[in-house]
C-alpha cells in the first residue's frame, strides 16, 4: 500500500476501502482473505484483521470454513468512504493538521482557517463518495 505524505490514512483504512470495492465487484461470490490479500498486495494476516473490523461494524458478512469468505452486508451505494475508514480507524474528525503541536490553536493558526476549511471539505467528500463509485470506475477502466 502507498503511504500518503500530507494526509495520512492508515494502511487498515486503505485496505478497508479497497476490500469493500473488491467485494462489491464480486457481489454474488464469497471472497476469501487470501484472494483479497493478493489483490490488495497486503499480508493475509493484516487483511483478516481489517475484515473482522468490517464484520463487527456490519458492513461485511462472513462465512466460516474452508469454502467460506466475505461478502458485503449492505449495498455498496450505502457505504461511504468515511464509513469504511471509521469502521477501522474510529471517528474521522475534520480538525486534522499536518503541523499540529500541543500549543496550537485553530484560532491562532499561522495558516489561517484554510487548513480547517480543506479538512472539512475532505471529510464532506469522503461522506459523499461511496464504494459504488469505485466499483463503477474500475469497470470503466477494464
Amino acid at each position: 500500500m502507498l503511504n500518503n505524505s500530507v494526509i495520512h490514512f492508515s494502511d487498515a483504512a486503505l485496505i478497508a476501502v479497497h476490500a469493500l470495492a473488491t467485494l462489491a465487484r464480486n457481489k454474488h461470490n464469497l471472497v476469501q482473505t487470501q484472494a483479497l490479500a493478493e489483490e490488495l498486495g497486503s499480508s493475509p494476516h493484516h487483511v483478516a484483521k481489517v475484515m473482522q473490523r468490517l464484520v463487527h461494524s456490519r458492513l461485511v458478512s462472513s462465512v466460516k470454513g474452508p469454502s467460506g469468505g466475505f461478502t458485503l452486508a449492505i449495498e455498496p451505494s450505502h457505504i461511504s468512504f468515511k464509513t469504511a475508514i471509521e469502521a477501522v480507524d474510529g471517528p474521522l474528525e475534520a480538525n486534522f493538521c499536518p503541523f499540529r503541536s500541543e500549543g496550537c490553536s485553530p484560532d491562532s493558526c499561522i495558516f489561517g482557517k484554510e487548513l480547517a476549511d480543506h479538512a472539512k471539505a475532505l471529510v464532506k467528500h469522503l461522506s459523499e463518495r461511496t464504494i459504488e463509485d469505485i466499483k463503477i470506475l474500475k469497470k470503466r477502466k477494464r
